[in-house]
C-alpha cells in the first residue's frame, strides 16, 4: 500500500473529523474531547516532518476515519449530511486560501504568534483563551472571504460565544487538514474515481490504529 495514499487518507480524515465535530457541537452543545484536542492541536504544527507529527498518531483521527469510512461506503450518509457539507466547504475555502498569498501569509504569522502564547496556558491548545484566539484568527483571515460555511444546529448552542469560538477554531483545523490533503496530491477527481484505493488505505490505517498503545 502506498504510504502517500495512506497519508492522503489521514489528511482527508482530518477534514472530516473537523466537520463532524462542528456538526456534533452545533446539534448537541457537546463535543468529543480527544478528537477535538487532536484537531485543534494540529493547527500549531506548522512545519511537520511527516503527517504523524501533525496528529500524534492515527487513532487520534478515529472519528474522522469512521465518518470517511461511512461516506466511502455510502453507509448512514444521511446521518452525516451536515458533516459532508462542511467538508466540501472546508476544501473550497482552502482552495481560495491558496489563491490569496496575502491572507495565507497573515494566517501563518498569527498562528505563530498564538503558538508562542501556548506556554501561558500549559501548552493546552483547547484552553478557552487559546480557542478564542484561534477564532479571532479565523475571522480576520478566512472569515474575510466572500464564501461562508453556514452552520446548522440548535440556536441555543450556536448563540453561545464559547460554542461559536470552538466552531471557528475547528474550521481552522479543518482548513489546515485540507491544505495537507492538497499538498499530498489530493484532488476532487480522486474523491470521484479513486475510492477503491482510498478505501483499502483507510482499512489498513484503521487496523494499525487499533494496535497503537
Amino acid at each position: 500500500m502506498s504510504q502517500q495514499i495512506e497519508d492522503r487518507v489521514l489528511a482527508l480524515a482530518g477534514v472530516f473529523q473537523s466537520a463532524a465535530l462542528v456538526q456534533q457541537i452545533a446539534r448537541t452543545g457537546e463535543i468529543s474531547i480527544h478528537p477535538y484536542k487532536a484537531s485543534i492541536g494540529s493547527v500549531f504544527v506548522l512545519d511537520p516532518e511527516n503527517i504523524v507529527d501533525i496528529f500524534g498518531k492515527a487513532s487520534h483521527l478515529n472519528l474522522g476515519l469512521d465518518v470517511l469510512d461511512s461516506v466511502l461506503n455510502r453507509k448512514e450518509t444521511a446521518r452525516y449530511g451536515e458533516t459532508i457539507r462542511y467538508t466540501i466547504g472546508l476544501l473550497h475555502i482552502e482552495r481560495m486560501l491558496q489563491k490569496n498569498e496575502d491572507v495565507l501569509s497573515i494566517l501563518r504569522s498569527r498562528l505563530e504568534q498564538t503558538n508562542h502564547q501556548l506556554i501561558h496556558f500549559d501548552n493546552n491548545p483547547t484552553h478557552p483563551s487559546v480557542v478564542a484566539k484561534l477564532a479571532e484568527v479565523y475571522v480576520s483571515t478566512l472569515g474575510t472571504f466572500k464564501y461562508r460555511i453556514q452552520v446548522k444546529g440548535d440556536p441555543r448552542h450556536l448563540q453561545q460565544e464559547d460554542t461559536a469560538n470552538k466552531v471557528r477554531a475547528i474550521f481552522l483545523a479543518g482548513v489546515r487538514s485540507a491544505m495537507l490533503w492538497r499538498q499530498l496530491g489530493g484532488s476532487r477527481l480522486q474523491l470521484l474515481f479513486g475510492k477503491q484505493a482510498m478505501f483499502k488505505a483507510l482499512k489498513n490505517i484503521q487496523q494499525e490504529a487499533k494496535l497503537e498503545p
